[in-house]
Formats: structure tokens, C-alpha cells, sequence
């Protein structure tokens, strides 16, 4: 990036100098000889002093790296000064236009033509060739707009030159009238170029971005067989340089290293087909509706060290939605590391949609099935006791294969029970809840109570 400055900036110093040296010795033929096509090159040059030094501070500014009230870099400037310069181009062209019809009009071709007039444009046609060939160089290598509107100056210059040389030789042999309109020559054809890189300028400073870019871009993409949806494409072309951004819905199946490698493809590809571009990419996971809580469990479970989760909850509102759940760690895990699982895990997480606002990870220790005691036979008493509670729903023999284990001094107690084959689930449902809630309020330490209907 260093050597693109400097390149950019040597040259318009070189420029300088050059313009500041052929404004000077032309200023002194054209007084000494009364040519309006000297005056007109003399000013011409003056006219590019005043346009290298436009386009030597923007491209100070226009390298300027990207700042908060300029998110896409100063290149905007560069696109202004190609602009600033081909409207005062044409300004001078439409006063060099009025000049020779007044001169014509007014049949004033009192001339002083010598063989240093002949000399000093000679002279200036070989510095200004060289100038346009370096300068040439430079536009080509680093597509510089500001560069370009150059190389048509001083392209403009090499041809005007030609043609007030060629009408002084006429002069020479008697025909005055070939000076003025040597000039009016000169000024219609740098107006035609002027006006082509105006309307570029102008459309680029208006954000145009031709179809042709946005097609590219779009054939580019069909490539990649991932991609299930292409939400949006904005591109922005600041100074020389396209910002190319991109909403894009993937597959929910892909993992974020996979997503990641398909997001450098891409910008690899697009780097390959157009030039000077900045590729931006946002993607989002196209997930199937309903299967939320099986992708956010196939995300936890690529953690090795999360045993197990639950209490998965997705909270909708208007603005988007909200996740809860519970994952189970070993109990040696620090809280530190506890803390970089369950940021690895919200970090993927976040890729299932664009309305995902908050994950809420709750932590628990990992639960040992082996902690639970099955005390079933030796727990007559306690069973004997919950049959004898329920015999206002059922009778006690409908009660069976009971399973009872302990923890802590707490109970998870199952059972099957016996009903009424005719009887609808609804009713059945609500029996076994009363049941359930008239033992759990009789048995304090009872935590867990299953009850097993079956058509008796």
C-alpha cells in the first residue's frame, strides 16, 4: 500500500513541475507572438498547476484509512477531484471557444510568428509525451479515477499542441483565420472527453454501480451449491475500490468452521472476476421451521466436555426471540473454563438467525445416573402406604410393578395403574394428575411421581 502512495504521489509533483515549467516559457511565446493558440496552451497549462495540486491533496486524502464517519475510506474525495477537474476543464474550453469566434468576428490576427514559437511547442509535445506515458502507466496499474481524468488532460494537451502547430504553419503561408479556429478545434475535443468523465464522476459520486458488476456478482454466487438463498447484494464504488456486500442464507446443517471457509471462497472468487474489490459477507442459517431445539442440541453436543442439556426454551416476541436452556458439566470444571464453553456455544448459536437476540446458559453439574439407589424391595411400607392413599380412585390391586429409588433422602417413584378401558385420555390425564398431587402431598419426600395408565 505504501509503494501505490507513493507511486501516486511522485507523479503529481512530477506533474507539477512540468506544468509550472510550460506555463512559464509559453506565457512568454504567446505574449511575444499574439497567438490565441499559445495563450490557449499557456493556459491550458496553467490549468493543469491547478488540477495536479486538486488531485495531489485528494489522493493525500483519499489514502487516508477508514475512520467511524468514513466506514468505506476517503476514496469519495478522489471521485470529487476527477469531477472538481473536468468542470473547470470545460469551463476554460467554453472561454478559449468565445475568445476565437470574437477573434474571427472581429478579424483581429495580428501575429508575431517565429521559429521559437515552432521550438516551444515541440519541446512541450515530447515533455507532455512523456508525461502521458507515465502517467499512463500509473492510471493502469492502480485504476486511479483521479489519474484517468489526468491522462485525458494531458492526452488533450499532446493533440492541442499538434493542431496549433499545424495552423501556425498556415498562418505562416497567410491564413491568420487558422489560429482561432486551430482553437476551437482543440477546445471541442478536450469538451467531448471532459463531458465522458464528468458523467462517470458524477454517477460514481451517486453510488451507479453498472448491472453488468451486480450480474457478475450473482453468476458468481450460483457457483457455490451451500448457499440456499441470496437475501441481498449492495455494492458501493468508492475512489477505485467496490465494496461488495453480502446477506446470504446457508444451509443449517453447515458448521461455523464450514461456514467461514465457504464466506473465503467466495471472496476469493469474487476477488478473481473483479478487480479492486472489498468483499463484505453476512450470512444467516436457513432453518427449517420446527426444528430449532434439534439444531441447538446438535450445536451443544460438539462440546465434549457438556454431558448433557435440557430445559431448552425459545421465547418469541415482537422484536425476535430469545433461547434458555441447561447444560450439564463435569463437577472439576473451573468457572473460567465453564465461561469459554458457553461463549463457544452462544457464538454458534447466534448463527441460527438474524432475530436471535440474547442465549441464556444455565450451568448445572453433571448428573450421575449411579447416584439414585433402587430401593424397591425394601419398600413395602412406603408403597403399601401410597396404594391405601389412592383407593378413592382405584382399587388397591390395580396398583403395581412399583419402582422406588432414593437420593439424598428424596424419592423418584414410578408405578403402573390399572383404569376403566372406556375411559378417554382426557379423564384418564386428569385422574392420574390428582392422583399424583394427593401422594406428593401426603409423602413430603417425594420429588419425582410417574404414574403409568394402562386399560385394566
Amino acid at each position: 500500500m505504501e509503494s501505490k502512495d507513493l507511486a501516486k504521489r511522485r507523479l503529481s509533483v512530477f506533474s507539477l513541475a512540468v506544468s509550472i515549467f510550460l506555463v512559464a516559457i509559453k506565457t512568454i511565446v504567446a505574449y511575444t507572438s499574439n497567438s490565441l493558440g499559445v495563450y490557449s496552451e499557456a493556459l491550458n497549462n496553467m490549468l493543469d498547476i491547478v488540477t495536479v495540486l486538486i488531485t495531489f491533496f485528494a489522493i493525500r486524502i483519499s489514502t487516508r484509512p477508514a475512520d467511524k464517519d468514513h466506514p468505506y475510506g476517503h476514496g469519495k474525495y478522489e471521485n470529487f477531484s476527477a469531477f472538481l477537474e473536468t468542470l473547470i476543464i470545460m469551463l476554460l474550453c467554453f472561454f478559449i471557444i468565445y475568445k476565437s469566434i470574437s477573434r474571427i468576428i472581429n478579424r483581429d490576427y495580428e501575429l508575431n510568428i517565429n521559429i521559437y514559437v515552432f521550438a516551444v511547442l515541440i519541446f512541450s509535445i515530447m515533455l507532455n509525451l512523456i508525461r502521458v506515458i507515465y502517467i499512463a502507466k500509473i492510471a493502469s496499474r492502480y485504476n486511479s479515477i483521479a489519474f484517468k481524468a489526468d491522462l485525458i488532460n494531458y492526452s488533450g494537451d499532446l493533440i492541442s499542441s499538434v493542431i496549433v502547430i499545424f495552423s501556425l504553419v498556415f498562418v505562416r503561408y497567410g491564413i491568420n483565420i487558422a489560429d482561432p479556429i486551430a482553437s476551437i478545434i482543440v477546445s471541442l475535443i478536450i469538451l467531448v472527453f471532459s463531458i465522458r468523465l464528468s458523467v462517470k464522476t458524477i454517477r460514481d459520486l451517486l453510488g451507479y454501480i453498472p448491472v453488468e458488476i451486480t450480474e457478475k456478482v450473482e453468476k458468481e454466487l450460483t457457483d457455490f451449491k451451500k448457499i440456499k438463498k441470496v437475501n441481498n447484494i449492495k455494492i458501493q464504488e468508492v475512489g477505485n475500490i467496490k465494496f461488495i456486500n453480502l446477506d446470504l442464507s446457508l444451509k443449517s446443517s453447515l458448521h461455523l468452521s464450514q461456514v467461514e471457509t465457504i464466506k473465503e471462497q467466495i471472496k476469493r472468487s469474487l476477488a478473481e472476476k473483479i478487480p479492486d474489490c472489498e468483499v463484505m459477507i453476512e450470512t444467516k442459517s436457513d432453518l427449517p421451521e420446527g426444528s430449532m431445539e434439534e439444531v441447538i442440541k446438535d450445536i451443544v453436543f460438539k462440546e465434549p466436555k457438556v454431558k448433557d442439556i435440557h430445559n431448552i426454551s425459545v421465547n418469541n416476541f415482537k422484536e425476535g426471540f430469545n433461547i434458555t436452556l441447561h447444560i450439564e458439566l463435569k463437577k472439576d470444571i473451573k468457572l473460567a473454563e465453564a465461561e469459554i464453553i458457553t461463549r463457544n456455544i452462544e457464538d454458534k448459536i447466534k448463527n441460527i438467525s438474524d432475530k436471535l437476540n440474547n442465549i441464556y446458559i444455565h450451568i448445572e453439574v453433571e448428573n450421575h445416573p449411579e447416584e439414585w439407589t433402587d430401593i424397591t424391595n425394601r419398600s413395602d411400607f412406603l408403597i403399601n402406604g401410597i396404594k391405601n392413599s389412592l383407593t378413592d380412585f382405584t382399587d388397591k390391586d390395580s396398583c403395581h410393578d412399583f419402582a422406588v429409588l432414593i437420593k439424598d433422602g428424596r424419592y423418584n417413584i414410578s408405578f403402573h395403574c390399572r383404569f376403566d378401558k372406556n375411559m378417554d385420555i382426557t379423564s384418564v390425564h386428569n385422574l392420574t394428575s390428582e392422583m399424583e398431587n394427593l401422594v406428593k402431598a401426603k409423602f413430603k419426600d417425594i420429588d419425582e411421581l410417574t404414574i403409568h395408565a394402562e386399560p385394566d
